[in-house]
């Protein structure tokens, strides 16, 4: 039975290898759209939160802009947690790909 873990094993498929690098970088994208979504809805809902305070100028919307503005930092902030969490799965994860050699990663990333 060979080691698929050795990087010196002549039988390592390199195509595969490949495949799950691209792959793990396609996720990686993903994970930084997500965290950009969260952050723009959560600027969105402080936008609305601080402009709705602001333009009308009642009792009322004063305090009917506070929880837009509340609203929008916990978006932000559970954005930017899920988007840590992830990224340490991603990291987690390249590591069951198999030790990628330095002349095998230099040739993807040309």
């Amino acid at each position: 039975m060979t080691n698929v873990m050795n990087n010196t094993d002549p039988t390592l498929n390199k195509d595969l290898i490949l495949r799950e690098y691209l792959a793990i970088e396609r996720t990686k994208m993903a994970n930084h759209r997500t965290l950009l979504s969260f952050l723009r809805t959560g600027l969105y809902f402080l936008v609305a939160g601080s402009t709705l305070g602001q333009l009308i100028d009642t009792y009322f919307w004063k305090y009917m802009g506070l929880p837009f503005t509340i609203s929008g930092i916990i978006i932000a902030a559970l954005g930017l947690i899920n988007y840590l969490r992830s990224r340490r799965k991603i990291t987690d994860s390249r590591l069951q790909i198999g030790k990628i050699t330095d002349d095998f990663l230099s040739s993807v990333n040309r």
